[in-house]
């Protein structure tokens, strides 16, 4: 086999029709070469950057960039483009053993290679450094305004927000945004009574939801406190300016004899929480739901919750799980949408679920890789967080070992040449046996 170039290498994303983004952009790529450093671009006719940007910037594009000493990409790699020897960035979904890309780990180690995960690139106290999240919540209030807009066209109350496109439709955030300021504007002259008063809710306080957070701030939305949402119809009756209800984590989880929150002990001992999360959401139009969820936690809307609040109907017309965690949190979310088909609608009678805005049931937005919606944005803020780590891993000689690197960076190689880092150990028991 030829020797590895001693270059940075961008692979083009073949994982889906939406995966567009890129890992580093023209912009920091000018900057690495000015400082010496090679890089090879595939050319791709999808991705949201074109090959002429990063031509213009001082890069290589080719068709095969697998034969460089380091190559990037957003998503997992194919075990094909692994060389012995080879470092590789990428998101592998391999860090808490997931089976379907075990195989894929042991070819980094059988090749002798490194690999690099996104995901634990973590400061010292464990905050990730690089990460779409904020896009996902941007996409993801975007979608649940969709959702909510035509779900009502479909019940037979049209609104200015049925003019709203996907977010995967928009060229870039801002465009986005100051298409659904207009139809807002639009909205609060004339509309349904179905969106008077309108508030959206939104869960969750890490970068999701404050993704979400950011989508509402720039379309004009108004920051509202619990007891104004309640007072509202009696306040501003006929009012159909957008409001923004964040409901905190300890809002929702409190313990049955204190009923206070401690977000520590919450994370230690979540069976002894209560889920009053609920009671907010007959005064909001829409849930933007970004709460963390695993098997431990309370679930914030579980099945027989989500079944009282619909006979009762206080539900809010569209439920968007931007944490998209399949019989998770909101446990009717029980399939994953596409960002051009974002929502499905579950009919409790039946149990099934129909993608689109109708017919019976409740209408959830559940697309599971939102940050693809806006790949323009995502890639530029996440190139700009990544590119001090790639600097950093890249001029370390990084073939003498780990210890030289940056501790950020040092959590992150899961395999080094060949073998499982010890942090990362516990992965080889999911290991495929030969």
């Amino acid at each position: 086999m030829s020797e590895l170039r001693d270059a940075i290498g961008i692979l083009r994303e073949t994982k889906n029709k939406w995966e567009r983004r890129v890992p580093l952009v023209p912009q920091e790529v000018r900057g690495l070469v000015a400082g010496g450093i090679a890089v090879r671009v595939e050319r791709s006719p999808t991705r949201a950057i074109e090959d002429a940007e990063f031509a213009a910037a001082g890069a290589t594009l080719v068709d095969d960039a697998t034969d460089c000493r380091f190559i990037i990409g957003v998503k997992e790699v194919k075990a094909s483009q692994v060389k012995p020897g080879q470092a590789v960035m990428c998101f592998s979904h391999t860090i808490k053993g997931q089976s379907h890309n075990m195989p894929l780990l042991a070819h980094f180690m059988k090749q002798g290679a490194t690999l690099i995960d996104y995901e634990v690139i973590v400061d010292d106290a464990g905050v990730r450094q690089v990460a779409f999240g904020r896009y996902a919540g941007l996409a993801g209030a975007h979608e649940t305004l969709w959702t909510l807009g035509h779900r009502l066209a479909a019940l037979g109350h049209p609104s200015a927000l049925a003019g709203l496109r996907h977010a995967v439709e928009y060229h870039d955030l801002a465009e986005m945004v100051a298409h659904t300021r207009e139809l807002l504007a639009e909205l609060r002259k004339e509309g349904p009574e179905a969106l008077a008063p309108f508030v959206v809710a939104v869960t969750g306080e890490g970068r999701v939801s404050h993704g979400a957070l950011e989508y509402f701030e720039l379309v004009g939305a108004i920051p509202c406190t619990v007891s104004e949402a309640i007072a509202l119809p009696t306040d501003s009756p006929g009012d159909r300016t957008l409001r923004v209800l964040h409901v905190k984590d300890s809002e929702i989880f409190v313990t049955a004899g204190t009923k206070r929150f401690d977000f520590a002990r919450y994370l230690a001992n979540p069976e002894r929480y209560l889920n009053v999360g609920s009671m907010y959401l007959p005064y909001c139009a829409a849930l933007v739901n970004g709460l963390y969820w695993d098997a431990r936690f309370p679930r914030l809307l579980d099945a027989s919750t989500l079944q009282r609040m619909y006979r009762d109907r206080t539900l809010p017309v569209a439920l968007g799980d931007v944490a998209c965690d399949i019989d998770g949190g909101i446990e009717w979310t029980v399939m994953a949408t596409q960002n051009d088909e974002p929502a499905f609608v579950y009919d409790p009678a039946t149990r099934k679920a129909t993608v689109g805005v109708t017919g019976e049931g409740v209408a959830i937005m559940s697309v599971d890789n939102l940050p693809c919606a806006l790949p323009r944005d995502a890639s530029f803020d996440f190139s700009r967080a990544l590119v001090p780590f790639i600097r950093s891993f890249f001029g370390t000689r990084y073939e003498h070992g780990i210890g030289a690197l940056t501790p950020a960076l040092q959590s992150a190689v899961v395999v080094a040449a060949g073998k499982l880092t010890p942090r990362h150990q516990g992965l080889a028991r999911f290991l495929p046996t030969e």
